[in-house]
């Protein structure tokens, strides 16, 4: 059987070098993602709520 891949890993110990490459692949992948996101759709709670407003504005 392998070794845990949940294992503790003390403070004094180094973390292992392919862990420490998947793990901050991923977050830039995260964070890449993210912009992406915010980019396109930015605030989007605001578009929602606009787009469902029952009050129409009222002009005089």
């Amino acid at each position: 059987m392998s070794e845990n891949p949940f294992k503790i890993i003390e403070p004094r110990e180094e973390i292992p070098a392919t862990v420490k490459k998947e793990v901050m692949g991923s977050v830039k992948s995260v964070v890449l993602l993210l912009r992406f996101v915010q980019l396109f759709i930015g605030d989007f709670t605001s578009v929602f709520i606009d787009k469902f407003k029952t009050n129409a504005p009222k002009n005089k």
